[in-house]
C-alpha cells in the first residue's frame, strides 16, 4: 500500500488546510481556556459575589448562565464548520480533477490529474472530520460541565438569598 506523509497530505489539501489548522488551534485553545475558567473554585465564588451585589439577582444569574454557555458554544460552532470546510475542499478537489481532465489533450495524463484532485478531496474531508469530532466531544463535555456549574450556582444562590 502506498503511504502518504503528513507533508504530502498537507500539500494535497491546499489553502483549506490552513483554515482547518486555525480551527484546530482555536478549539484546543478553547478547551484549555474552558478547563481553567470553568473550574468550580473560579466560577462559583465569582458568580455568587456578583449575584449578591446585583440589584436583580435573578437577571444576574441568567447573565452568568448565558455567559458560561456562550463560551462553550464556540466549540459547537467549530465542530459544525470544520466538516463544511472539508466538504468545500472535496468540491474544489473534484472541480480541479474533472477540470484538469477536460483540459488535458493526452489520455495518459488523465489518471494522474484525476488522482491529484481526488487526493485533495479526500484529505480535506479527513482533516475536517479530524477537527470536528474532538471539537464536538469537547463541546458535549463542557456543555454538561457548564450546566452543572449553573445548577450549583442556582442552589447556592437560593441558600444565600433566602
Amino acid at each position: 500500500m502506498n503511504e502518504i506523509t503528513f507533508a504530502q497530505a498537507w500539500a494535497y489539501g491546499g489553502m483549506l488546510m490552513w483554515v482547518l489548522a486555525l480551527f484546530s488551534v482555536a478549539a484546543l485553545a478553547l478547551v484549555f481556556y474552558l478547563w481553567y475558567s470553568q473550574r468550580r473554585g473560579v466560577v462559583i465564588p465569582e458568580a455568587l459575589e456578583n449575584i449578591k451585589r446585583a440589584k436583580d439577582p435573578q437577571a444576574e444569574g441568567s447573565r452568568i448562565a448565558q455567559r458560561l454557555f456562550s463560551q462553550v458554544q464556540w466549540l459547537s460552532d467549530i465542530a459544525a464548520i470544520a466538516p463544511l470546510v472539508g466538504l468545500l475542499g472535496t468540491v474544489l478537489g473534484m472541480f480541479e480533477a474533472f477540470g484538469g481532465i477536460a483540459s488535458q489533450a493526452s489520455a495518459a495524463a488523465k489518471p494522474v490529474v484525476l488522482a491529484q484532485g481526488v487526493s485533495q478531496a479526500i484529505v480535506t474531508t479527513i482533516f475536517g472530520l479530524v477537527v470536528a469530532i474532538p471539537s464536538q466531544l469537547a463541546y458535549a463535555f463542557f456543555r454538561r460541565r457548564a450546566q452543572r456549574r449553573v445548577d450549583e450556582i442556582e442552589e447556592r444562590a437560593d441558600e444565600i438569598l433566602a
